[in-house]
């Protein structure tokens, strides 16, 4: 027989071939009517989806603050008949209530085999049988997750460790399956072509590498996580990880006789199908409720602040930059602020809705302030000043920030100072000036910064801020303090000149 396996990953909530902007080749409705038109060329099918499926879009930012009764997301998932749900990182940032709401009524299909804790029963693995042909599926999540989340939405939950999780559970699939698969909410902390080279620090937030190294009974290794898009044979098992928001999904078909194994990852793109309509009427109704929401004015700035090219704006400053350092020290009363901007800034016109706001700033991020020495706030400004190289004199992003994972939200900005950075010199002494009210800083002194929680937490990647004091936390999410903000000002006067200076 021949058995067709489905694997989506990192949909973030996307439903609509949309980012609220503007039309695009993404999302649920695409991915799930393919797969409910193509999954009757053959004799079964098993369809998995390896986490962050119910945060990180404006639609379930509205769900989430609206308190809906079902997750329409859920249940979209439902109709088209997945078999299989891992917990991904991001599915915590809502906090317990939010989570367990949204998966419970699928509980008997989440597989889990180390996050202890949970208020649902989950199983540590499924084993499908088709035909006499076993397929063992197990759920592994990153335990990584305190590292990023805020204690009160892991509260009680004891995050194990993906790889001894498999292997307290490797004889009984290995006894009771023909085929095994790993659904795996991390990815692979090593090259891909040799399984060898490390590509990042090796902390333990992606172990699928170290799964294939200490296990050689695992057929399948479905990952998530890292916002990758590759389909490959790592020392002969099939490694998948598709691209985040829907943009393309895994399809692989075994058959069950030969063992003969044909994969590829589906570009949405690419597909011309029209679009389910049982699978649509289940989110039409909060769909219209969330336009309505979007559309919501909640203030004008004094001209538009539109953002062109991100590149440039990380190299040269901009008003948009400089309105969200605005916000976090106000919000904050820190002596310094410190920020990213993502890859769907687009920046804000005159007039202002909410919409814009979760375009802009769509992750649920809360903010900390910090106490550190002035050395350390240094330490992170050299940090972030690596972002850049110059080749032939020619400013480009350093490849570490684009591979084996574009991380340009790993560079960052600072306010509430002047600063400046020169890029002809090596790495660790770019950062030529540090001013605040005009007069350098005391890098013996103790200041206060403020970031969001991820960047506070997240040490592996900012070491200079491991150990350090959190002085306040405000527990409200950025989007919201953005909201705020403009709601209470009514009319923004934009600060046209940038605080810092790159050289090159």
């Amino acid at each position: 027989m021949r058995l067709v396996i489905y694997q989506t990953s990192d949909l973030h909530g996307y439903v609509y071939p949309t980012n609220y902007v503007k039309e695009q080749p993404l999302g649920i409705l695409k991915i799930g009517s393919y797969i409910k038109e193509d999954e009757v060329n053959y004799d079964a099918s098993l369809k998995i989806d390896c986490g962050d499926l119910v945060q990180g879009s404006a639609l379930t930012h509205y769900l989430y603050k609206h308190d809906v009764k079902k997750n329409p997301i859920i249940e979209g998932m439902e109709n088209i008949k997945y078999d299989i749900y891992v917990l991904g990182n991001h599915e915590f940032n809502y906090g317990l209530d939010y989570l367990n709401k949204s998966y419970a009524p699928v509980s008997d299909k989440v597989i889990n085999a180390n996050i202890e804790g949970l208020e649902f029963e989950t199983k540590p693995y499924k084993i499908f049988d088709y035909n006499g042909f076993k397929v063992g599926c197990m759920g592994l999540t990153t335990g990584f997750i305190p590292n990023w989340e805020q204690e009160c939405n892991i509260k009680d939950l004891k995050f194990n460790d993906p790889v001894e999780a498999y292997g307290k559970y490797e004889q009984e699939l290995k006894a009771n399956c023909d085929f095994i698969i790993v659904c795996y909410h991390g990815g692979f902390e090593k090259s891909i072509e040799d399984n060898m080279t490390p590509t990042e620090a090796l902390t333990k937030e992606n172990q699928g590498s170290e799964l294939l190294e200490k296990f050689d009974s695992i057929d399948m290794i479905l990952s998530g996580h890292q916002h990758r898009s590759f389909i490959t044979k790592i020392n002969n098992v099939i490694c998948s990880q598709p691209l985040n928001n829907g943009q393309n999904f895994t399809k692989i078909v075994i058959d069950t006789e030969s063992k003969k194994i044909e994969y590829k990852l589906v570009e949405v793109k690419d597909l011309k199908i029209e679009i389910d309509k049982n699978l649509l009427n289940i989110f039409e109704e909060e769909e219209g409720k969330l336009q309505v929401y979007l559309d919501q004015e909640i203030g004008e700035f004094d001209k538009d602040i539109l953002v062109d090219d991100l590149f440039e704006i990380r190299l040269k400053g901009h008003p948009f930059i400089n309105f969200l350092h605005q916000v976090q020290l106000e919000k904050s009363g820190a002596d310094f602020s410190e920020l990213s901007i993502f890859d769907s800034t687009i920046g804000f016109k005159k007039i202002v809705s909410i919409r814009d706001v979760l375009i802009n700033y769509p992750y649920p991020n809360t903010l900390k302030v910090l106490k550190v020495k002035g050395k350390k706030i240094k330490e992170a400004m050299e940090k972030s000043a690596t972002y850049f190289v110059v080749e032939n004199g020619e400013v480009k992003v350093n490849v570490s920030f684009l591979k084996p994972k574009v991380q340009h939200y790993n560079y960052d900005t600072f306010g509430g100072m002047t600063y400046e950075i020169d890029l002809n010199r090596e790495f660790g002494n770019r950062v030529v000036s540090i001013k605040k009210d005009n007069v350098d800083i005391d890098l013996e002194k103790y200041y206060t910064i403020v970031m969001n929680n991820y960047r506070a937490t997240n040490t592996a990647i900012y070491p200079s801020y491991e150990g350090a004091e959190v002085v306040k936390e405000i527990n409200l999410d950025i989007s919201e303090v953005i909201i705020d903000y403009i709601q209470t000002k009514k009319k923004v006067n934009v600060i046209e000149k940038s605080n810092y200076k790159i050289k090159y």
